[in-house]
């Protein structure tokens, strides 16, 4: 379990620097956004980003490693392999 690379989909909540883990997890290729050829950009909700070649568990692993690295307590998380994507 966790180890099928492709889109993944994390949210997690944390007890402070929204801003920085954010930041973080976009330099290692994370998204706040996707967008299909000739529709919207849509935007996901503010702690729960993607990428498009992870495993779950890497997803993971990345995001308490950066929380481990600023100080940040972790409260809960979820990674998912996503295949399908459906916003507004």
């Amino acid at each position: 379990m966790g180890t099928t690379i492709g889109a993944i989909l994390i949210s997690y909540d944390i007890n402070k620097q929204h801003t920085y883990v954010k930041d973080a997890m976009i330099i290692l290729g994370y998204s706040t956004n996707w967008n299909y050829t000739s529709k919207p950009t849509y935007y996901l909700p503010n702690t729960t980003l993607w990428h498009s070649n992870k495993s779950s568990n890497q997803a993971m692993s990345d995001l308490k490693n950066i929380c481990i690295r600023l100080g940040v307590s972790l409260e809960k998380a979820v990674a998912v392999n996503a295949t399908e994507f459906v916003g507004f």
